[in-house]
């Protein structure tokens, strides 16, 4: 099995109910929300960026992360937007693409928190798996987390994804070690709703 496409162009955008996918491109580094959500604890807290939470995030380092994954030929990286209002509300990507084994992993931050909790990451993850199988031709996706984002863990579950592995105190949250879970979906074990 061949990925169908070998490049990390997105469509012009991936429409759900709740949210609008487009690539992530400059007007987005520039946003001043997407800043301000990697420099709020709560936000990145989970995400497993410990450096983001020693110290605040400066422009250049967020440009030189941003650009790089924009031009990486291994990596889509996505802009959340919601299908109202086209309002700039987190990222995802499709990561570490591995065109021979036709694999990709998975990630999501939703930075507005005012939008957590309303299905913008089952949709969000539901709209990704469908690209990343169907038109890409993957056959797998992988996702990980810290065992302490239980609502990420069941999100995930709800979308067919199964515990592959723990990955015992793996990393710090604060001042404890904390779990690293590993997630594995199929394409015929993904819950398309």
């Amino acid at each position: 099995m061949t990925v169908k496409i070998y490049d990390t162009t997105l469509p012009e955008a991936i429409q759900g109910n709740l949210v609008t996918l487009k690539a992530f491109d400059t007007q987005h580094i520039y946003a001043s929300e997407y800043l301000k959500w990697l420099r709020d604890p709560e936000v990145v807290r989970t995400l497993n960026l410990p450096n983001y939470l020693q110290k605040q995030i400066e422009i250049g380092e967020l440009e030189n992360y941003c650009n790089s994954r924009i031009s990486s030929k291994k990596d889509i990286f996505i802009a959340i937007h919601t299908a109202k209002s086209d309002a700039f509300i987190g990222t995802c990507k499709i990561a570490h693409i591995d065109c021979y084994a036709a694999t990709a992993d998975i990630g999501i931050m939703i930075g507005n928190k005012s939008y957590w909790g309303q299905g913008i990451g089952s949709e969000t993850i539901r709209l990704l798996g469908k690209f990343a199988f169907e038109e890409m031709g993957l056959r797998k996706l992988t996702a990980g987390t810290m065992g302490t984002n239980l609502a990420m863990i069941r999100v995930f579950q709800k979308m067919g994804f199964i515990l592959e592995g723990t990955i015992r105190q793996q990393d710090k949250l604060e001042t404890q070690y904390v779990d690293h879970i590993l997630l594995g979906c199929f394409k015929d074990e993904f819950k398309n709703f």
